[in-house]
């Protein structure tokens, strides 16, 4: 009986992550200024009009002459939910190589079931903060990203740009290239890893852990490390 009351409370929290994103979707990114009710439509509809009903109790949604439009507080509620949605698809897409026909299903049940406040920041973090999903859409920017970009300007930098012997800790990768991604993981660059870079030439030749890798300047630069001592200028 609790499994069924817990499947149906999921069911009932994807409907409504659904109509928020289409109205993010439709106002945020389509430019209109409201929304008839008759067009939100989640698969192959009728209108939910209880999950608008409760959307509306929430404070999320407001409701004039059948548009509809979103509150402040349901504008960053639908935010929030296109933000784990499409770093959900560039989750699987990126790291797992799930096709693009089945990444959006795949995709929407990890945002819905999986993904929570601490665990989206180091998804995002892992990929290294990525601005647009595979489908080249934006990804709302989290904090954790401005979090990236000051420690960017204070201590973090590719780890092409550290000195021989110097060490550090893996911050995030980044990197447009989803099989360099792969690689990269499969060595066990990850996020939170301590680095020590042994050589420069002609290759870059550093330490994970126990481990020994040499990869060229590419790969280098793709690796954000954290430098224990910030180098004075």
């Amino acid at each position: 009986m609790g499994g069924i009351s817990v499947e149906l409370s999921n069911f009932a929290e994807e409907i409504l992550d659904e109509i928020l994103e289409i109205l993010w979707t439709k106002l945020e990114e389509g430019g209109q200024e409201s929304v008839p009710r008759t067009d939100i439509v989640v698969g192959q509809g009728p209108v939910d009009e209880e999950a608008v009903a409760i959307l509306a109790d929430k404070g999320f949604l407001s409701i004039t002459d059948d548009l509809v439009q979103l509150t402040d507080t349901g504008f960053e509620e639908a935010r929030r939910t296109i933000r784990r949605h499409r770093l959900s698809e560039r989750l699987f897409y990126d790291i797992f190589d799930v096709a693009a026909e089945e990444m959006e299903e795949v995709a929407c049940r990890f945002e819905h079931i999986m993904i929570k406040p601490g665990l989206e920041e180091k998804i995002c973090a892992l990929l290294g903060h990525p601005r647009l999903c595979p489908h080249g859409r934006p990804i709302p920017v989290g904090d954790c990203c401005h979090r990236a970009e000051t420690q960017i300007d204070q201590k973090v930098v590719p780890m092409s740009d550290l000195r021989q012997d110097e060490a550090g800790v893996i911050a995030y990768v980044s990197t447009g290239d989803s099989d360099k991604l792969k690689k990269l993981m499969a060595m066990g660059i990850l996020p939170g890893e301590p680095v020590t870079l042994q050589r420069r030439y002609p290759s870059f030749v550093f330490t994970v852990g126990r481990s020994r890798f040499a990869v060229d300047q590419g790969m280098a630069e793709a690796i954000y490390v954290r430098r224990s001592d910030p180098v004075s200028s």
